[in-house]
């Protein structure tokens, strides 16, 4: 007990003097053996203000001298302070009971406590006005809350989510992180509880009436994943109104603890919250806690948008290069369409191997929007085990790409050279000097009709196009010429209508051994590429496109089709372009698989090849091509034939459809498509029967049999009704009764005279009826 008084309960141990000091002592005999003085001890200035607890175990405590030093190590009461048991077994319930007392001494209400473990500064936000908003995650028996602190009057107000609800919350930790967001109404104040339910949640401080508590706004739905433990409000527009809040689940698990981050988007009019999308790190590696930390880093990438910066400490554990292990992504702020948002395209990743050997869960917190360096752009400083690193933002250049040809449209029958004039402008918001240009060259090249395969221009000099390097001067442009000749004596072989498409394509090149200042980089959310367009003129009212009127009518020699009888069938086709030029005209065909295209009847002019046709899902495809490469204000009347045949053909009905479009800037489509029935024929004979008398005036009933043949042939199985009619009545008097039918079949496998009737095949058959019986 004195070593207690003497080493523990010290200013230097953490120990104050107005705080509670209790000791527990667990004995199980008679004192011996100690140069110390019980009473002197417990007498001892220093015991003052100190509660203390005696526990004896075993039947030593039996004897009236031994309980009595017992009792005098106990505080008065003895009856609440001193206890006897006579097992260490008897323990358990003892200790429970007395841990329930200790607490109660500092602070209980009930069984639970309010602040004396409230772990006050857990998470902070500054607010304005001198005011803090801090969060205490161990108050009423850890369901945790807020406090409202201000700075001037230093008085606090605790929020939480009421004192009744607050045994529901238990282990809640609310206020486990704390954040403000802007919105249109004012304030809000927003805090998360990573263990609410075991799934967490965020609450948002609300007022209803007198009262003001804190409200459920946002539910996890993984247990386990810590969802709310990190809170990142963003406002990308730089506007003074937040637009998104970030919600993380470290522990969020696929295959491991990967961690993942819910963006919520910020209703501007009632203030509501909206789950945008949800943010991951890399997918391959397990147990990286993505995040953990996150922060606003200001504007790194210089567009006028707030920049996010996510850490995922143990990105890399484990791996056998022992570089260290932690990553920290960013992303940069975006804007469309009025929409703000993050741009989830390529995140920036930065490994810690990659900043310095032996970084250890780097990226377990992470900070950002100041200027370290004093070179007026943002810096983020990361945190890893026992260090922290401080990364500087690179120069953002954004390039405006221009290019100018002379002459402007290629001439009909041009076969000259073409004048290029490509120029970059920069367009960052820093100098030359400050970005690092003055000493970074521009490599670039030339693609001259990027779109085909067979070039009709290139440049005069292939190396200049294959690549350029240029140093960037003190002004804002770079300029290069280039000249683009014809590949072929002639412009216009194949193609004289599209635009000749050159690409260009550009990146920076610094110089190496730089380290004083960083070098700066192309804007990695724009291409670094560029398109323009050389165009033809046409022979039109507008010399740069012209419109072609096309019309289209098409006949069939017939429609209704016989398997085994129609041989052919023939489409005409009439095409009329009553318009300017139209080019690259092409004409499809989607046709049935039973008609074999037999041939075209070409007309004079204008031209028209067809290539062969190709299966494509249940139907013949055949493309041609008409009056390639330009089709001028004329008509085309040409037929096609087909054959069809002499197979069963498993559908009733059947599309044949006729598609007419081209390559003209305003593309011209007309199309027709017309039905097709198809039947299968067969041929049955049927001889002339005997005539057979009856004699009816005797009154006398007697049998007859009534035999006719039936010769046929049905080689596609043609499924057909066979219909015979005997006369029963005459003049209203029964004549006959039908007693039965029978039917006997023959199959010819040789020659026969007839087609067959009711079998299926090739091969022929003949049914014998034999007369009814009457």
């Amino acid at each position: 007990m004195q070593h207690v008084l003497d080493n523990i309960f010290t200013p230097s141990h953490g120990s104050k003097a107005k705080a509670s000091k209790v000791m527990v002592v667990l004995t199980d005999g008679d004192i011996f053996d100690d140069p110390l003085n019980l009473t002197t001890v417990i007498n001892s200035p220093k015991m003052q203000g100190v509660e203390r607890f005696a526990i004896g175990v075993g039947d030593a405590f039996n004897k009236s001298n031994t309980y009595n030093e017992l009792k005098l190590i106990a505080s008065d009461p003895d009856e609440d302070h001193a206890f006897k048991v006579t097992n260490y077994m008897a323990l358990d319930g003892l200790l429970s009971k007395l841990q329930q007392r200790i607490i109660r001494v500092e602070g209980m209400v009930g069984d639970a406590p309010h602040y004396q473990l409230a772990q006050v500064g857990f998470s902070a936000q500054i607010l304005d006005e001198g005011q803090v908003l801090l969060g205490a995650v161990g108050a009423f028996d850890w369901s945790g809350g807020v406090l409202l602190y201000d700075t001037h009057s230093r008085r606090g107000r605790f929020l939480n989510q009421t004192v009744e609800d607050a045994r529901g919350a238990q282990y809640s930790y609310l206020g486990y992180s704390v954040a403000v967001l802007h919105k249109t109404c004012g304030l809000s104040y927003v805090a998360g509880a990573p263990r609410h339910k075991q799934r967490g949640a965020v609450f948002e401080l609300q007022k209803e009436g007198r009262e003001t508590d804190f409200a459920l706004v946002l539910e996890g739905e993984q247990m386990g994943s810590y969802f709310g433990s990190e809170l990142c409000p963003v406002d990308v527009d730089m506007d003074g109104i937040t637009d998104l809040l970030l919600v993380a689940a470290p522990f969020h698990h696929i295959q491991g603890e990967e961690g993942r981050v819910s963006v919520y988007r910020v209703n501007h009019q009632d203030g509501s919250f909206t789950l945008a999308r949800t943010l991951s790190g890399h997918s391959r590696l397990p147990y990286a806690r993505f995040g953990f930390a996150m922060a606003t880093v200001g504007d790194i990438s210089q567009d006028q948008l707030t920049d996010v910066a996510i850490g995922a400490p143990l990105e890399d554990f484990g791996a056998d290069d022992g570089a260290g292990f932690g990553s920290v992504y960013i992303y940069n702020g975006h804007s469309t369409n009025q929409l703000v948002d993050l741009s989830t395209h390529q995140p920036q990743r930065i490994r810690a191997s990659a900043v310095a050997p032996g970084l250890h869960y780097f990226g377990m917190s992470v900070a950002g929007g100041l200027d370290f360096s004093g070179d007026g752009l943002a810096d983020i400083t990361v945190g890893a085990l026992g260090r922290a690193a401080v990364l500087r933002a690179r120069p953002v250049v954004r390039l405006k790409v221009s290019m100018t040809f002379i002459p402007e449209a290629l001439p009909i029958g041009f076969h000259g050279g073409v004048k290029v004039h490509l120029c970059f402008e920069r367009r960052s918001g820093t100098t030359v000097a400050e970005s690092g240009l003055g000493e970074t060259s521009l490599n670039f090249t030339l693609d001259v009709d990027a779109m085909k395969q067979r070039k009709r221009m290139q440049c005069s000099d292939e190396r200049q196009c294959q690549s350029s390097l240029r140093k960037w001067g003190a002004g804002p442009q770079l300029c290069e010429p280039f000249l683009l000749l014809p590949t072929e004596k002639q412009l216009c072989q194949e193609d004289c209508f599209s635009s000749i498409i050159v690409k260009v394509s550009y990146q920076l090149q610094t110089p190496e051994g730089r380290t004083d200042h960083p070098q700066p980089v192309l804007d990695v959310h724009s291409e670094p590429s560029a398109y323009f367009q050389l165009p033809y003129e046409k022979a039109c009212k507008n010399k740069l496109f012209c419109i072609a009127e096309l019309q289209l009518d098409t006949t069939l020699s017939q429609r209704a089709l016989v398997v085994g009888l129609t041989k052919e069938l023939t489409m005409n086709i009439s095409l009329t372009n009553s318009g300017e030029d139209s080019y690259m005209t092409s004409m499809a065909l989607n046709y049935p698989r039973n008609l074999q295209f037999k041939r075209i009847q070409k007309p004079p002019s204008p031209n028209i090849q067809c290539d062969d046709p190709k299966p494509e899902a249940s139907v013949l495809v055949m493309n041609c091509a008409i009056g390639h490469p330009i089709l001028k204000r004329s008509s085309a009347m040409f037929s096609l034939v087909w054959q069809l045949e002499e197979s069963a053909f498993p559908d009733r009905t059947a599309n044949i459809s006729v598609s007419i479009t081209n390559y003209n800037e305003n593309r011209s489509s007309v199309s027709k498509t017309h039905s097709l029935w198809f039947k299968h024929a067969f041929i049955a004979v049927l001889p002339k029967p005997s005539v057979m008398y009856l004699n009816t005036s005797q009154a006398l009933s007697y049998h007859r049999e009534f035999l006719f043949d039936i010769y046929g042939e049905n080689p596609f199985g043609a499924k057909f009704q066979l219909q015979i009619c005997v006369p029963v009545k005459l003049q209203g008097f029964q004549l006959i009764r039908v007693k039965n039918l029978t039917k006997t079949q023959t199959v010819c496998l040789h020659l026969c005279f007839a087609t067959g009737a009711l079998l299926a095949g090739d091969s022929s058959s003949a049914v014998r009826f034999p007369k009814p019986a009457f």
